[in-house]
């Protein structure tokens, strides 16, 4: 059998479309093998989003090169998207995502090979087969493309516009993968809020999401990230099915409505509290997160204190900090007042303490709670497992890949969970300290 490998970085679109691609290589008879072993065809999904993803882009494909300088090489995702013909070369194969439904068929071709009849065009074949994702939370890809145009933001570019996967084959990829046992599917895209605006025959989101609870046993449902102006507060009544998670990524970018406007968002930061604060009275107990940008062209150290006030002010519960990566193409990279990177650095610091203090609060707020955790890895008799309010947990002997524990004290980045005996019945509680 050909041996191929695969690999991903960046958001859990690819990982779910990587995962996809794996289903689809076996089908085709191909033998999936971890990255770092020997194979004859390595694949990156590469991601752009800042040059720090780019540079990792860049190592991953050589790394593949050298495990094995007869085997060929595929770079496909927003980075290959981007730069094409610049990643071309002996035994290279670049592979668009407008191209990437079709990559199997490609690297059986470039290898000189037949494809299998119906292979790579029958989506039944694909989705019902088995699985090599070994993660106990699987993603599946509803969405993708953005139709926003942020000014600092490559994918459009990279990924097309907005596009609907069909609710059926969402509903039927999630119970595939819980008839394999995972105990929780994460539902993601590009613009994931945007589900169903470019196709006639789809729900909102929020009917998808009805819908994957009405008509799956899935255990948990996990949304991903969801862009503030995109919230519907006709979706909160979803929230009274406990397998819905208690967990809202939703990006804020700046804490400051003057540097939100340059940024192209479509919304203010009051905008932004209004819609944490009905999240937080409707669904007990969730956790917000966020991601923020430090180093947007123009952002004044009066709008960076600003920011830093509005975000100690919603007081989220994690938050992922990153600098303004100039990227060619976008219309931040043209505008004046672009902020020296010892600036970047020194406000990126400030921001990473308020995340850890925000995760902190997380962590006090559930020690001691009886919870239920899926149980995701395990290295060196340890088990990482995540609860529903994205709480990051560790121990040992703790049941199936769902089970309830007590969380008893600080280890690592999370805390540690004991077995939960007798296994009495959860109730939602409300989180103390959280800002109204």
């Amino acid at each position: 059998m050909t041996r191929v490998a695969l690999t991903t970085l960046g958001c859990k679109v690819n990982q779910s479309e990587t995962d996809l691609l794996a289903r689809r290589f076996a089908a085709a008879g191909y033998d999936c093998v971890p990255f770092d072993a020997e194979a004859d065809v390595y694949v990156v999904n590469t991601c752009t989003v800042t040059h720090v993803a780019d540079r990792k882009s860049r190592q991953l494909l050589s790394q593949a090169g050298r495990l094995n300088p007869e085997a060929l090489v595929v770079a496909t995702g927003c980075y290959a998207s981007i730069v094409g013909p610049a990643l071309s070369g002996e035994h290279r194969l670049v592979v668009r995502n407008r191209d990437k439904d079709r990559l199997v068929e490609l690297v059986t071709g470039a290898l000189g090979a037949t494809p299998a009849i119906g292979t790579f065009a029958d989506t039944e074949k694909y989705l019902d087969a088995p699985s090599t994702d070994v993660r106990a939370r699987a993603t599946v890809k509803a969405q993708d493309g953005c139709d926003s145009h942020c000014a600092y933001c490559i994918i459009p570019r990279a990924r097309g516009r907005s596009r609907s996967v069909h609710a059926d084959d969402v509903v039927r990829r999630v119970r595939a993968l819980c008839s394999e046992g995972h105990p929780e599917v994460v539902i993601t895209g590009v613009d994931l809020g945007s589900y169903g605006e470019d196709r006639d025959d789809a729900p909102d989101l929020g009917g998808l999401l009805r819908r994957v609870l009405d008509e799956t046993s899935v255990p948990r449902v996990r949304v991903s990230s969801l862009e503030p102006g995109d919230f519907d507060p006709d979706w909160l009544s979803l929230w009274d099915d406990p397998r819905l998670c208690r967990h809202l990524h939703v990006p804020l970018q700046a804490g400051s409505t003057a540097v939100l406007r340059r940024m192209g968002r479509s919304y203010t930061t009051a905008d932004f509290a209004a819609m944490v604060s009905l999240c937080r009275r409707h669904i007990p107990g969730v956790a917000i997160t966020t991601d923020v940008m430090v180093g947007f062209p123009g952002e004044t150290d009066s709008q960076f204190d600003e920011g830093v006030a509005f975000i100690r002010e919603v007081q989220f519960d994690g938050m992922h900090v990153f600098r303004y990566s100039r990227r060619s193409g976008t219309r931040a990279a043209a505008m004046e007042g672009q902020v020296p990177e010892e600036v970047k650095a020194a406000r990126s610091a400030v921001l990473r303490t308020e995340a850890e203090s925000g995760v902190r609060r997380l962590l006090d707020r559930h020690l001691g709670k009886r919870v239920q955790v899926a149980w995701e890895a395990e290295t060196d008799g340890v088990r990482r497992g995540l609860t529903d309010t994205n709480v990051r947990t560790y121990g040992t002997a703790c049941g199936p890949a769902l089970s309830v524990v007590e969380l008893t004290h600080p280890f690592r980045d999370g805390l540690w969970a004991e077995p939960a005996v007798p296994e009495i019945p959860l109730v939602p509680y409300v989180s103390s300290g959280a800002a109204s």
